[in-house]
């Protein structure tokens, strides 16, 4: 059994508290941007609690970088992409019924068995897995994925980037995947929806 508990961020020691940033519940208070509330300071990564991740820390970075070259750009927390590397996998983006509940969105879940890919069928007598979407109900546009199964990791950023381009099942059905592959089980969910 593994327990991982207590990670914080760490701001001090190095001269930043001097400038007083603003720090709320022991988070540096950034924007989408990475700017701080000291004009021409950004940061990124764990300081500032957002999302905990390696892959969030090196797209902050990117967009601080971008905001202090003259870009403007942002990060889009919706779409970052959370594993787990178990085995199975377990991977999610973007909202569950419940953070959507919260936000005041009505939306509609729909959950296919891995079993109806037929590379995962092939590589797994007996096995099951999941993938469940997590749509709007008003225009079927795609706000969660969530995958229990091998290769969820390799399989979400797809799906984040859908979530990204804010696309409906519509279009998603229209998205052509190499057979076979485990990422099929989106289109298959997608044309399994009634």
């Amino acid at each position: 059994m593994l327990l991982s508990v207590g990670r914080h961020p760490f701001f001090t020691g190095f001269g930043l508290e001097t400038l007083s940033p603003v720090v709320e519940k022991g988070r540096l208070q950034v924007d989408r941007s990475g700017r701080t509330s000291v004009p021409g300071v950004y940061a990124a990564g764990d300081v500032n609690g957002r999302s905990m991740l390696a892959h969030t820390a090196y797209r902050e970075a990117e967009v601080c970088v971008g905001q202090i070259l003259g870009e403007d750009e942002e990060v889009n927390y919706e779409t970052i992409p959370a594993v787990i590397y178990t085995d199975p996998e377990v991977a999610s983006v973007g909202e569950t019924a419940l953070s959507a509940a919260e936000k005041g969105l009505e939306v509609e879940e729909h959950t296919i068995s891995m079993r109806y890919s037929g590379r995962y069928l092939a590589e797994h007598e007996g096995g099951d897995g999941i993938c469940k979407l997590v749509l709007a109900r008003e225009d079927r546009r795609l706000l969660g994925v969530h995958l229990i199964t091998e290769y969820a990791s390799e399989l979400i950023y797809g799906a984040g980037l859908m979530i990204d381009r804010k696309m409906t099942t519509e279009e998603m059905g229209k998205v052509i995947f190499p057979h076979p592959t485990m990422g099929e089980i989106i289109k298959e969910a997608v044309f399994n929806i009634e």
